[in-house]
């Protein structure tokens, strides 16, 4: 996918009519492509963030990571195959660990594949003009943070009821209703304090591509994240498995 939106940028820049076209619709639906007010589809920035960095890695991030969340404890739960495991001279604590980490290297080797492709293939497509490549690397590190986030609420979910399904169902809900409200609140104004509870608001707020990824953006994602695997961790340790 990433070498597929670099190479196809050329067909796309200096397209006025279709600048004209997205510069015709709602603010909301700006908003939820990853359009910045006053900015062009056809610019560089505009177009990473409208068909990739505000809606395409993340969301492949997202299904990625939820998915792997849910089968690591509460997938192997109910599969049954979790007992043979604990039957061994392993604790749960070292289980639970263990897999969480493995979600986040996983989850941070997908995005590292993305950013690299798009470094190396950008600047020959012209997408790097006005984009330095320290931003491209911080707005893939801000996709990989918000799947994280929700994969972390996965995991302590799956940990903590030994349900799979009812995991990646409240997750990958909370996530598609996040995704909305930060689009409609634009022309909603209640929604607007919902929001800032929102992980697509910490990665859309500061618009990392082009402002780079703020301090206090990477932190929040970051805290949700290491406390929603302390919480299944916790759980896990302490419930009797199904």
């Amino acid at each position: 996918m990433a070498a597929l939106l670099a190479v196809a940028y050329p067909t796309v820049r200096n397209n006025s009519e279709l600048d004209k076209t997205f510069a015709g619709l709602p603010p909301g639906v700006q908003a939820a492509l990853g359009l910045a007010p006053g900015s062009l589809l056809t610019s560089p920035a505009g177009y990473l963030n409208s068909q990739y960095f505000a809606n395409i890695l993340p969301l492949m991030l997202l299904v990625f990571g939820i998915g792997l969340a849910a089968s690591a404890i509460g997938g192997d739960e109910s599969a049954g195959t979790l007992e043979l495991l604990l039957a061994n001279p392993v604790s749960r604590l070292r289980v639970a660990v263990e897999r969480a980490g493995a979600l986040l290297l996983l989850v941070g080797f997908l995005a590292a594949v993305a950013s690299a492709t798009l470094l190396v293939l950008a600047p020959s497509s012209g997408l790097t003009d006005g984009i330095s490549a320290g931003h491209i690397v911080e707005a893939s590190a801000a996709s990989a943070l918000l799947a994280l986030t929700f994969a972390a609420l996965t995991f302590a979910l799956g940990a903590a009821t030994g349900s799979r399904s009812m995991a990646i169902a409240v997750s990958s809900a909370l996530a598609m209703a996040g995704f909305v409200i930060e689009g409609i609140a634009v022309q909603v104004p209640a929604l607007r304090p919902v929001r800032e509870l929102s992980p697509w608001h910490w990665m859309l707020g500061s618009n990392p591509l082009q402002n780079g990824l703020q301090w206090h953006w990477w932190l929040l994602p970051v805290a949700a994240t290491v406390l929603f695997v302390s919480l299944g961790v916790a759980r896990f340790r302490v419930r009797d498995l199904h």
